[in-house]
C-alpha cells in the first residue's frame, strides 16, 4: 500500500522550509509521494494571493522532484476549503494511506478544524516541531487531548529547520530586500515577473 504525505497550506509564497519539511517527513516515514495542496479559500485566513498564482508557484517549486506533486483539488473550489473534504476526495483518487504534514502552530489549532474526528479516522498526522520553540509539557498535553477526544494519531519529528515564514518573505519583498536562497529560483523569477507582494501595507 502506498503512503502519501499531504502538505497543505496557502503557500503565499512557498519557500524552502516548506520543501525541506516535506523532504524530511518523506524520508523519516518512508512516504512514496508528497502531494502539495495549495488552499483555495482557506477558513483560517482572511486574505491571500489569488489561488491560481499560488498554485503556479508551488508547481514551479516541485516540478524537479519526482517524489513531489501538486494538485488543484482545493484551488478549483469556489467555497471554503476544509481538509476533511479534501481528504475524502483524495481517497477516491489515490489508493493508500495518508499522512498529513503540519507544523507545531497548526497542531494547536487542530481541535478547531471542521470534523477533526472524521479527519482523524482517515489520516495520521506528522508534526514537525522545533523543541526550543515549544514547551514539552504543552506538546504532551495537546497530544493527549487530541488522542483522547478524537483518537487523533500524531507522529512527532524534531525538525532541524530554521524559522522561516511566508509573512517574513513578503515583507522582505515589499521592502526591496533579497529573498535569494529563501525561495526556489524559479519562484523568485515568477514573483518578479508578476510583480507580486509589492503593494502590501
Amino acid at each position: 500500500m502506498k503512503r502519501y504525505g499531504i502538505m497543505g497550506g496557502t503557500f503565499d509564497p512557498i519557500h524552502v522550509a516548506h520543501l525541506m519539511i516535506a523532504e524530511y517527513a518523506k524520508d523519516e516515514y518512508e512516504l512514496d509521494k508528497i502531494i502539495f495542496i495549495p488552499t483555495g479559500t482557506p477558513p483560517h485566513k482572511n486574505e491571500c494571493t489569488d489561488s491560481k498564482i499560488r498554485y503556479d508557484m508551488v508547481s514551479l517549486a516541485v516540478e524537479d522532484n519526482v517524489d513531489f506533486e501538486v494538485t488543484d483539488i482545493e484551488t478549483n473550489r469556489t467555497e471554503l476549503s476544509y481538509s476533511v473534504d479534501t481528504i475524502n476526495e483524495l481517497k477516491g483518487k489515490y489508493s493508500g494511506s495518508f499522512y498529513f504534514i503540519i507544523g507545531s502552530d497548526t497542531l494547536f489549532q487542530l481541535k478547531t478544524w471542521k470534523k477533526i474526528g472524521e479527519l482523524s479516522k482517515n489520516v495520521e498526522f506528522i508534526c514537525a516541531v522545533r523543541p526550543e520553540y515549544i514547551s514539552t509539557k504543552a506538546l504532551e498535553m495537546e497530544l493527549l487531548y487530541l488522542k483522547s477526544k478524537y483518537n487523533t494519531k500524531i507522529n512527532i519529528i524534531k525538525s532541524p529547520l530554521y524559522e522561516l515564514s511566508s509573512t517574513y518573505i513578503r515583507e522582505r519583498i515589499q521592502t526591496g530586500k533579497s529573498v535569494k536562497y529563501l525561495l526556489p529560483d524559479k519562484v523568485i523569477k515568477y514573483i518578479e515577473e508578476h510583480k507580486l507582494y509589492r503593494g502590501l501595507s
